[in-house]
C-alpha cells in the first residue's frame, strides 16, 4: 500500500468487521452468562471459546497483514492529540483484543467444567480456583478495558463522519469508495 493510498484494502476491512462482529457477539455473550443454568451456560461458554480463539487467529492475522500494508494516514489537518489518540487506541484495541482470549483460554484451562471451543475437545487441566480466579479477573478487567476503548473508538469514527466530514470512517466501511 502507498503512502497516498486514502482507504484500507479489502482484507483490512473483513478482518476488522469479522473481529468486531466476533467481539461484541461475546461482551454479549460473556455479560450474560452469570445468569444462565449450568447446563446452559457451558453450551454458551462452547460458543462464547469458540469465538475467543476466532478472535485470536484473526488478531494474529489482522496484525501479519497491518504489518505488511499500513494504514491510510490520517488527515493532514487532524489536530497532534487527536493523531497520537487514535494511536493510542489503535494500539491499545490491538494489545487488549490478543490478551482477551489468552485470558479467557487460561480461565478455560482452569475452570472446574470442561470448555470445548469447537466441539474439539475439552480445554481443562487439573481444577485449580486460584489460577481460575486470577484468569477469570484477568479476563473481565480486559472486557471492561476493551468496551472502554470501544467507547472511545466508536465516537472517534462517527465524529469523523458526521462533524468532520473527512474520510476517516468511510475508508474502513466495506462498500464505500474513497
Amino acid at each position: 500500500m502507498s503512502a497516498q493510498t486514502k482507504a484500507y484494502t479489502g482484507t483490512a476491512k473483513a478482518l476488522h468487521w469479522i473481529i468486531a462482529l466476533f467481539v461484541l457477539v461475546m461482551l454479549i455473550f460473556g455479560w450474560t452468562l452469570g445468569d444462565l443454568p449450568e447446563q446452559e451456560r457451558i453450551d454458551t461458554l462452547v460458543i462464547h471459546s469458540s469465538l475467543g480463539v476466532s478472535v485470536l487467529i484473526l488478531m494474529t492475522a489482522r496484525l501479519l497483514w497491518r504489518l505488511t500494508h499500513p494504514a491510510p494516514a490520517l488527515p493532514e489537518d487532524l489536530p497532534r492529540w487527536q493523531v497520537i489518540t487514535s494511536k493510542a487506541v489503535h494500539h491499545s484495541l490491538y494489545l487488549f483484543l490478543f490478551l482477551q482470549p489468552i485470558w479467557g483460554t487460561g480461565q478455560s484451562l482452569f475452570a472446574g467444567f470442561p470448555v470445548s471451543p469447537f466441539g474439539l475437545g475439552p480445554l481443562q487441566i487439573e481444577e485449580n480456583e486460584t489460577l481460575f480466579g486470577l484468569f477469570h479477573t484477568a479476563h473481565a478487567i480486559n472486557a471492561m478495558i476493551l468496551i472502554a476503548l470501544l467507547a472511545l473508538h466508536i465516537p472517534a469514527a462517527l465524529y469523523h463522519h458526521f462533524i468532520r466530514k473527512d474520510v476517516v470512517l468511510k475508508r474502513m466501511l466495506p462498500f464505500a469508495k474513497v
